[in-house]
């Protein structure tokens, strides 16, 4: 059976866009080779026509000794190998249907790919490096100039926040987050770090209880991410932001509430965990 993925996967500060075929004997496996990568699904249908209608390029894969057929719309097939192989697939061979590669072309591109995969590991672990040293700046230094890239992202995050919410947030809270907006404006002058930091945990306060109202507003169940599934794309949207706020949270060493918790420490792997609990336990009160 041959499936249409679409998907994102997160990493740190990066979002990448999936769109390809995958061939497995069934939905499962399906599913589980994705996230097995941290791919998350938003959507996954059987694809009944040509495999060629799709794309050009396609590759092979291997898990639990069998062969699993990929087709990308990538034009470029050196640039399909990087993005999949950056993705976690670790490709066999890869070719073209209309333009088929010998043996050592195939072999150069993947050799490419490796040294690219490498090589952007190695970004990945200076940009992570780098991330945590300054974390580790806005710990330790009481200085607003530590903290101004968070605080111009909080302000962003207001306007966001305020500009969607209109008709769903009521007058009160609306003047209550101007009011906490205007004094962080004011604090941002000063040199006392920790009042800022509790100031803009006071505001991501209130941006968590406007964004559930504002989702719940435009929340729609019957736009799932998976024909059997109960979690919906607007459920995708909110838990990404969340996960986002609790991110600045922490980098400011900031409090972080119980219930958001399993974001701090376990990041995207949280929101996969909650989507399972919810379509499990929906499952679960179906039994008979």
């Amino acid at each position: 059976m041959t499936f249409s993925v679409n998907g994102i996967k997160q990493e740190k500060n990066e979002k990448y866009a999936v769109d390809m075929l995958i061939g497995t004997d069934d939905q499962l496996l399906a599913r589980k080779i994705l996230e097995e990568k941290n791919i998350m699904i938003l959507s996954l249908k059987e694809f009944s026509a040509d495999k060629k209608t799709f794309g050009d390029i396609h590759f092979t894969i291997t898990t639990n000794f069998q062969e699993i057929d990929i087709v990308t719309k990538y034009k470029d097939i050196q640039e399909a190998c990087n993005f999949f192989m950056v993705l976690g697939f670790d490709i066999v061979t890869i070719n073209s249907y209309t333009k088929p590669l010998s043996a050592k072309e195939i072999a150069a591109i993947l050799t490419n790919a490796k040294a690219y995969v490498a090589t952007k590991k190695t970004e990945v672990r200076k940009a992570i490096q780098e991330e945590e040293n300054e974390e580790r700046k806005v710990y330790q230094d009481v200085h607003l100039e530590s903290a101004k890239k968070i605080i111009v992202r909080v302000f962003e995050k207001i306007e966001e926040v305020t500009k969607r919410s209109v008709g769903t947030v009521s007058l009160q809270d609306t003047k209550k987050l101007k009011s906490l907006s205007e004094e962080l404006k004011k604090e941002r002058m000063g040199t006392n770090f920790e009042k800022i930091r509790d100031t803009i945990q006071e505001i991501f306060k209130m941006i968590e209880k406007m964004n559930d109202d504002y989702y719940a507003s435009i929340q729609n169940p019957d736009d799932t991410i998976l024909p059997d599934s109960l979690v919906t794309k607007v459920d995708v949207d909110k838990e990404l932001e969340r996960l986002e706020n609790i991110r600045i949270l922490k980098s400011l060493g900031a409090k972080i509430s119980i219930k958001n918790q399993d974001y701090a420490i376990l990041g995207t792997p949280a929101i996969f965990w909650k989507f399972l609990q919810k379509d499990f336990l929906s499952k679960f009160i179906d039994l008979p």
